[in-house]
């Protein structure tokens, strides 16, 4: 018999299909979800769904909530005890091998994480302890933790009005009575006066809740004037200002000669770029005198001597060397406030600003931005000031005037991560952003 055979043909090759996952029916059954809290207030809403004892959300909450501390310059010996004494309570420590491994006498870095409770327990136990450092690692820790979630972190009162830290996001509008902003948007001297009044009348009715006026351009490169053209510039625009509206004013200012004056003619906060220093390094001690003496709220800003670049979006800072960036902002911040405390500016008058677009390029402004969290731990108010920088034009390769979509990306990235006032050209936009990223971040659980 003859058989007939076939021709086979084989099938047209295909994409690859993905494979679909497997049937995971416990999973779905239970309806398993991963909770990932980015804040504490988070963490006790979503415990208070479950939890229907009101008293005990708070002690739940000190369970579930993870905390990761990082420390610099631990003594060895302490910095094993500190990883013994976690270790016992659940966490752990992270220490540099030649420590753990007992060849090093240098100080380690330590990262470390553990439950609220444990932390708090950790504290008391340290107290006992006959170790100074552990002593001091002890007091640390539990101002670190007090002043991320203290219930009563202050107020701020500035011409009749009391803001509480922590409610909402106060908003800096910024009148530059200088010819050469970045921005473009300087007020021209001497026909200052009409064009600031009628600057601070919209900045008011866009919804700000301060005014900044500053006589002299901070920005990278900007040629610094004299004592006497600062104050031709900025004292009759501080004087327009109070004509046309009653916001509170601060003068951006580091000269004690221009602070003076403007507090003189209405001011009612410094706005120091330079964070109680000269531009040369030296403490100033009249700006300090003069802060602590009034009795009026002074920024303390972050900010390095460097060199300028220049690109077709601007100017911006290069080669700025460091080590541990967030860290190195963080203790000469906590230095400016030591110096200021120790000259009788009273704490609840000092606010920080981390110097986004002064001394640090434009990727270190990025990585700050990324890790302003861990400025919280240093228990003041934070001003961020980002409007319209240069690392917002190389990020989107736009200039100074289409980067309003930038700034306010970065401005609610900041609120996200514990700014109190965001510093602005664009009022009426960022108020609503602001206004929005507050319903979002800040509001307390029912």
């Amino acid at each position: 018999m003859k058989l007939e055979m076939s021709a086979r043909t084989d099938p047209e090759p295909t994409s690859p299909q993905p494979a679909r996952p497997a049937a995971q029916p416990d999973a779905d059954r239970f309806n398993v979800r991963i909770i990932q809290p980015t804040q504490r207030t988070a963490l006790l809403a979503e415990i208070a769904r479950i939890e229907s004892y009101a008293e005990a959300v708070e002690r739940v909450a000190s369970k579930a909530w993870l905390r990761l501390l990082h420390f610099d310059g631990v003594p060895p010996h302490p910095a094993m005890l500190l990883k013994q004494e976690l270790l016992a309570l659940g966490g752990d420590a992270l220490i540099t091998p030649e420590v753990y491994l007992g060849t090093a006498a240098a100080p380690t870095p330590v990262l470390a994480w553990a439950s609220e409770r444990a932390w708090l327990a950790l504290c008391r136990k340290l107290s006992l302890l006959p170790v100074d450092a552990l002593q001091q690692l002890g007091r640390a820790i539990s101002q670190a933790l007090g002043a991320i979630d203290a219930a009563e972190r202050g107020s701020l009162t500035l011409a009749g009005r009391t803001w509480r830290w922590g409610e909402r996001t106060l908003v800096m509008g910024i009148i530059n009575a200088t010819p050469d902003s970045f921005s473009h948007d300087g007020l021209l001297s001497p026909a200052t006066a009409l064009t600031v009044a009628q600057q601070a009348a919209a900045l008011a009715v866009a919804g700000a809740d301060i005014l900044d006026i500053g006589g002299e351009s901070t920005r990278p490169g900007a040629t610094t004037v004299t004592l006497d053209e600062e104050l031709a510039r900025v004292i009759p625009a501080i004087q327009a200002a109070r004509q046309a509206c009653d916001l509170p004013i601060s003068v951006d200012t580091y000269k004690a000669e221009v602070a003076v004056a403007a507090l003189d003619a209405g001011a009612h906060l410094v706005n120091d770029i330079w964070g109680l220093r000269t531009p040369s390094g030296e403490w100033n001690l009249a700006l300090a005198g003069l802060v602590a003496e009034r009795g009026v709220p002074i920024v303390l800003m972050h900010n390095r001597r460097a060199s300028v670049a220049a690109n077709q979006h601007g100017h911006h800072f290069s080669n700025v060397a460091y080590s541990d960036l967030t860290g190195e902002v963080c203790a000469e911040l906590r230095e400016g406030v030591r110096f200021a405390l120790d000259q009788g500016i009273a704490p609840g008058q000092i606010v920080l600003d981390p110097g986004i677009g002064f001394g640090k390029t434009p990727a270190q402004n990025i990585e700050l931005l990324q890790h302003l969290a861990e400025l919280q731990a240093l228990g003041y108010p934070l001003l961020v000031g980002t409007s319209r920088k240069s690392f917002i034009g190389l990020a989107l390769n736009k200039p100074v005037e289409e980067r309003i979509f930038g700034t306010a990306a970065t401005v609610s990235h900041a609120i996200m991560h514990g700014a109190d006032i965001i510093r602005v050209h664009d009022v009426a936009a960022m108020v609503d952003v602001c206004r929005m990223t507050d319903a979002l971040v800040r509001q307390r659980p029912q």
